[in-house]
């Protein structure tokens, strides 16, 4: 091998190790309306009876509510929470749970 095909791959393997430290990237939506106990969520792809984590203040933290993909229409997913809603509020991120959509590999 040449010194400077030596120099290019040890750069790569820099790079590379540097890549592996950055955080997953991780798709999410946004709550947009809730309607009695269905909850609308526009900005991710899923089919029925997907598993998606809302986010949800608590005091100074945030909690996550578990709810389940119950309908759609369009770009809008309809959730059914499966835990406490109180403390989401409007525009609270949801992610897809781990299997739909978790991040870049």
């Amino acid at each position: 091998m040449t010194t400077r095909l030596t120099r290019w791959l040890t750069a790569l393997d820099n790079f590379e190790a540097k890549m592996a430290l950055l955080p997953a990237v991780r798709r999410y939506g946004r709550l947009t309306r809730a309607t009695g106990l269905v909850l609308e969520a526009t900005g991710l792809q899923l089919p029925l009876g997907a598993t998606c984590i809302i986010e949800r203040q608590d005091g100074p933290e945030t909690k996550e509510v578990e709810s389940e993909v119950v309908g759609f229409n369009g770009q809008r997913l309809f959730l059914m929470p499966r835990e406490e809603v109180e403390g989401i509020l409007p525009g609270a991120r949801v992610y897809a749970r781990a299997g739909h959509g978790e991040g870049l590999q």
